[in-house]
């Protein structure tokens, strides 16, 4: 038996977070979703991820700060955005601070799964 590759989702909209939840855990994608910012430390630490999908706008911490802290300690895991901060500024903030890639919102659920199923295909196991 395959094991699911693990997407650990931080965004604070609660509708968003459940409904990417669902589309991801129906591509065949485990799931652990967080609303706050502050938690997606707390579940690094604990749990092993494949991925790490971040909103840019949260509270506490937004996804460019979470971005880099994560960087501080993993280089290896791939961090993607799915945000409605869209300009070319938070693009480029994304990628400065070790991000791989940025999804804008309203996104393309096929293109988000296939961005981040080449990405987990490509990580350094």
């Amino acid at each position: 038996m395959q094991v699911k590759p693990h997407i650990l989702y931080a965004e604070d909209d609660p509708d968003t977070r459940e409904l990417l939840q669902l589309i991801l855990h129906q591509a065949g994608f485990r799931v652990s979703v967080t609303g706050d910012s502050s938690e997606v430390m707390q579940l690094l630490a604990t749990d092993r991820f494949d991925v790490l999908l971040l909103d840019n706008w949260m509270p506490k911490l937004n996804g460019i700060e979470l971005c880099q802290q994560v960087r501080t300690f993993d280089q290896s895991i791939p961090i993607f955005f799915c945000s409605g901060a869209v300009t070319e500024a938070d693009k480029k903030a994304a990628l400065s601070a070790g991000a791989q890639g940025y999804i804008g919102k309203p996104f393309d659920p096929d293109e988000l799964i296939v961005t981040l199923r080449r990405a987990l295909k490509v990580r350094p196991q």
